[in-house]
């Protein structure tokens, strides 16, 4: 677990035999102790800024795609989007289900899923999962499109189950199906498909014989598939498609094939989505916040915090115009730094036929 900000800052006071901090001062610092403050601060930022993709700054994105909507701005997407890896972006069918992972803030919960009968839980085992044992769940799906159809994936341990959807809760007017568990620990995977009857349907899970059964993943989408984009720089797109994009006729609408950036910060997809039923996917990095409270911690991890102890350094003993003390904590922070692209930065290289 990485180290407080209290901890990164007495690393540094205790280093220049200066007094530390403690939980109950730490917000009334004074002289050097605020300064040092400061630089543990100013050391997280260079480490980042040393590099634009750091493994550890990697966070994945996603935005479901509207129709006749192409420009989607970082801020929309996250407040700490910091550079989108364009190279990695598809689009895929997107999930209606709320919490098909039983997981919300890293726990098990079943938030999003309506009681029927009897009394669901949610469990760890398995998994974060949802446990029904003589009990019903259901959960209401919006803005399907009728005469479309829908696959639901789900994986379902423990016990058989029942899945029912329908048009109205608990329901089963437009398809049932078993999930059958030959062996109590095994995991089932099964697809079942429907056609919408209705814009509104409710996906339910019934057990009724008294066995314990785990529903592991949930996810409902329509049956299209998924479309790898290419990536085009933004002088590449006003040079081939935007003239097309800007006309008033239908031919710009259709499935997206390529992703571009514009200097605005927003990621652009062409041809314009003509439809709403796929969610853009991507990884991206995350910008930093400076840490304030005792407690905070960064985002590097614990390993590699000798790395913002020498960086801490270096300031202090350019703010004491201590320089060969400096020069000797910029030498320990410079190695620092090559030891971290060496372990996290570096990858196998090797030859493939494309």
């Amino acid at each position: 677990m990485a180290s407080t900000y209290l901890t990164l800052v007495n690393n540094v006071l205790r280093d220049f035999n200066e007094v530390e901090l403690t939980s109950s001062n730490f917000g009334t610092s004074r002289g050097v102790q605020t300064a040092v403050k400061d630089y543990v601060n100013r050391g997280i930022t260079d480490i980042l800024n040393s590099e634009l993709n750091w493994p550890f700054t990697r966070a994945e994105g996603s935005v479901d795609v509207i129709a006749g909507k192409q420009l989607y701005s970082h801020a929309s997407i996250a407040s700490t989007l910091k550079y989108v890896d364009y190279d990695n972006m598809f689009l895929r069918p997107k999930n209606y289900i709320t919490n098909g992972t039983y997981e919300v803030s890293g726990s098990a919960s079943i938030t999003g899923w309506t009681t029927v009968s009897g009394s669901p839980a949610a469990s760890s085992k398995f998994g974060n999962t949802l446990l029904l044992t003589n009990a019903k769940v259901t959960q209401e799906i919006s803005d399907l499109i009728v005469g479309r159809s829908y696959i639901i994936l789900t994986q379902v341990s423990g016990g058989t189950l029942t899945l029912d959807v329908g048009t109205s809760s608990g329901g089963s007017q437009t398809k049932s199906a078993t999930l059958t568990i030959s062996n109590a620990n095994e995991v089932a995977i099964s697809e079942t498909t429907f056609t919408a009857t209705a814009i509104t349907h409710f996906v339910s899970f019934t057990e009724g014989s008294g066995n314990a059964a785990h529903v592991k993943l949930v996810e409902l989408s329509e049956n299209v598939e998924s479309i790898p984009l290419r990536y085009l720089s933004y002088e590449e797109y006003n040079e081939r498609f935007r003239d097309r994009d800007s006309r008033p006729d239908s031919d710009k609408f259709a499935d997206p094939e390529y992703v571009y950036t514009t200097y605005n910060d927003e990621i652009g997809l062409t041809p314009i989505p003509d439809t709403s039923n796929r969610t853009l996917e991507f990884d991206y990095y995350v910008s930093h916040t400076d840490l304030s409270g005792a407690t905070d911690t960064s985002i590097i991890p614990t390993r590699f915090e000798p790395v913002i102890n020498a960086r801490a350094k270096y300031y202090t003993h350019v703010f004491r115009s201590d320089v060969q003390s400096a020069q000797f904590s910029l030498k320990e922070y410079e190695d620092g730094i090559k030891r971290m692209r060496i372990e996290l930065l570096n990858r196998k290289n090797y030859v493939r036929a494309v």
